[in-house]
């Protein structure tokens, strides 16, 4: 019994294990991940759809383009907790009529995933 009981504490921290390592990869993946420079105007007047996932971090948007200027952009879908870091990166990047914007402080990670969702849905 002891020794069934210890076979399932190791495999629990194993898992445990692996979850972190492969949270932190993710987060690396997404922090070295570069967001393209997008002409927003040349882009068609349009509702363009996107989204990005790496691992846990997901982000899924909808961008509205008139008179070569994003004039919305809707987030769909995302990392609930963070709605109020998407929400200044949504103003951010409608300021600067740009993706290259600083990230909001202390949650790169969560900005990143919106800026490649922005950038893939803008991308196609």
């Amino acid at each position: 019994m002891l020794r069934v009981i210890l076979l399932v504490i190791i495999g629990l921290v194993a898992v445990a294990g692996f979850a972190f390592i492969g949270d932190t990869l993710d987060r690396r993946s997404i922090q070295k991940a570069s967001i393209k420079s997008i002409d927003f105007s040349r882009l068609p007047n349009g509702v363009y759809d996107g989204g990005y996932k790496r691992g846990r971090f997901s982000s899924k948007v909808r961008v509205t383009v008139a008179s070569g200027r994003v004039t919305k952009i809707d987030v769909v879908q995302d990392m609930q907790y963070q709605s109020e870091v998407t929400h200044k990166a949504v103003g951010a990047v409608l300021e600067a009529q740009s993706l290259q914007i600083d990230t909001v402080s202390g949650a790169t990670i969560t900005t990143r995933a919106f800026l490649k969702a922005v950038e893939n849905a803008l991308a196609k």
